[in-house]
């Protein structure tokens, strides 16, 4: 009976007070709660307000604010004791997030505000007229014939029809196409191609043609017949948007953006080559092409057609 009163005195006994909350932390951060021995700052409170969007002002809400910041302490203390901090995951984000904030208080903070002089604007504006002149593009309808092997007869008939139907102008070059051409896709599209860039090749269409397409004065004017190994075209212009520079003072913007990333970027190498130089680096490109190699080599049948006995 001594004992059992002994167990029930213990029992009855009040819980510890809990650690005496710190004003502040070390580097004067003021402190708004405590979970075990970890403090919880104004600081992260406010950014768990932003992310939930609280208002400290309310009463309500700063209590959702704590709870919600207490419950995360709890979770990441849980996390910790199960080890969650070494996963090679949580590692790789931790890592990046350090890096981020290291290239934010160096190289971000060195360049922040710098903006290029109007002599370096007009300068690189100068030196890459190209990059702020898009090129000519057209839209043409083709018409194409096929002269196949063996029937060269019927391929120069069917060439003098369509070169009477041009003459008389009495049928609407689309319906040329879908009549007379020998290119399937022609048929539901009319012989309408894509935007053709001036001055690049088509895989689809040779140089003559593309040449006689931007060469047209209007569309109204049909080229051809154009020769090429077993194909005879004929091109009518569609559409067409001839090269305009931008001016440069439209392009200011899109130039000073441009100079900043080049500056930041040639800030970022200088400052990585020279920490470079504090540590020994070696790199094994052999090993991961080995890699590479043997997890991207699938099993299966050969390919080919599957023979049969």
């Amino acid at each position: 009976r001594q004992a059992l009163g002994l167990l029930l005195a213990s029992c009855s006994k009040p819980p510890p007070p809990p650690p005496l909350l710190p004003a502040v932390t070390k580097d004067g951060t003021p402190v708004v709660a405590m979970v075990g021995t970890e403090p919880i700052t104004m600081a992260s409170l406010q950014v768990i307000a932003a992310q939930n969007g609280y208002n400290l002002l309310n009463d309500k809400d700063r209590e959702l604010a704590l709870r919600d910041a207490v419950n995360n302490e709890i979770l990441a203390a849980k996390a910790k004791e199960l080890g969650y901090e070494n996963d090679p995951d949580i590692r790789r984000y931790v890592k990046s997030q350090a890096v981020q904030k290291l290239l934010l208080a160096t190289v971000d903070k060195e360049h922040q505000g710098a903006v290029p002089t109007e002599a370096e604007l007009k300068a690189h504006y100068d030196a890459n007229l190209a990059q702020f002149t898009p090129p000519t593009l057209a839209k043409a309808q083709i018409l194409a014939l096929l002269k196949r092997k063996g029937q060269e007869p019927q391929h120069a008939q069917k060439l003098d029809a369509v070169k009477s139907a041009l003459a008389a102008k009495e049928v609407p070059f689309s319906e040329l196409v879908k009549q007379f051409s020998d290119d399937p896709a022609a048929q539901a599209y009319a012989g309408m191609t894509n935007w053709l860039i001036k001055g690049e090749p088509s895989k689809q269409y040779p140089d003559t043609v593309l040449q006689a397409a931007f060469a047209a004065k209007d569309t109204t004017t049909i080229s051809g017949p154009i020769e090429h190994n077993d194909w005879t075209y004929f091109v009518k212009l569609a559409e067409r948007r001839d090269s305009q520079s931008t001016a440069y003072d439209q392009a200011k913007p899109q130039i000073a953006q441009q100079l900043m990333r080049q500056k930041r970027l040639d800030a970022y190498n200088a400052f990585v080559a020279q920490l470079k130089g504090t540590v020994q680096v070696q790199t094994f490109p052999e090993k991961v092409a080995a890699d590479i190699q043997a997890t991207t080599t699938q099993g299966g049948p050969p390919m080919g057609p599957v023979r049969t006995k």
